[in-house]
């Protein structure tokens, strides 16, 4: 397995260089216990981004195309409710501008402190991808390691073609929540 790279990273390999554009506004405002919005300012420190998303525009050899990239570093690329509004704000401008979509995620799922409001939030980001998908889009997902939990079971696997990064870990359960479930270690390989 490589190096985790960060959504920038995955963005300048993938994109012409220069071409990149953000889309992204300040993330709208959640309600956040005091512990919730200490994790939030120390995401937004430790990165410096403000959110587990980016999203925008570039080319790839000269086509432009809209991306999405998380970033594991922010909570672990957990999707909440601003991230999932970043997120399918991008999807419905992509489709206006009639763009293929480039999604690059890494997350361990849906962000936990908000709770079933962020996993509803999949079900939203679904929703707009069937939409672009519908109006004969092209909609490329890379997943990074580790893709799992309502990220890969919604967005992340809907994809016309979709494929992983070697040595990636891919699927529903990650280890915490395994071992939460089960008692045991996640099972090597």
């Amino acid at each position: 397995m490589t190096a985790r790279l960060s959504a920038r990273e995955i963005l300048d390999l993938v994109l012409d260089a220069g071409s990149y554009e953000s889309w992204d506004l300040p993330p709208i405002r959640v309600e956040a216990n005091t512990s919730y919005r200490a994790d939030l300012d120390a995401a937004q420190a430790k990165t410096g981004l403000d959110e587990s998303v980016i999203t925008g525009v570039g080319t790839v050899r000269g086509r432009r195309v809209a991306v999405i990239a998380c970033e594991f570093g922010f909570l672990a690329g957990s999707i909440g409710v601003a991230a999932a509004e970043r997120i399918v704000t991008a999807i419905e401008r992509a489709t206006a501008e009639g763009l293929p979509l480039l999604a690059s995620p890494t997350s361990g799922g849906t962000r936990m402190q908000e709770g079933t409001l962020a996993f509803v939030q999949m079900v939203k980001i679904a929703a707009a991808v069937t939409v672009h998908k519908a109006a004969h889009l092209p909609y490329l997902v890379y997943l990074r390691n580790p893709t799992t939990g309502g990220v890969f079971a919604s967005w992340g696997s809907l994809g016309h073609v979709t494929v992983a990064e070697p040595g990636a870990l891919i699927g529903f359960l990650g280890p915490r929540v395994y071992q939460a479930l089960y008692g045991e270690k996640f099972p090597e390989g």
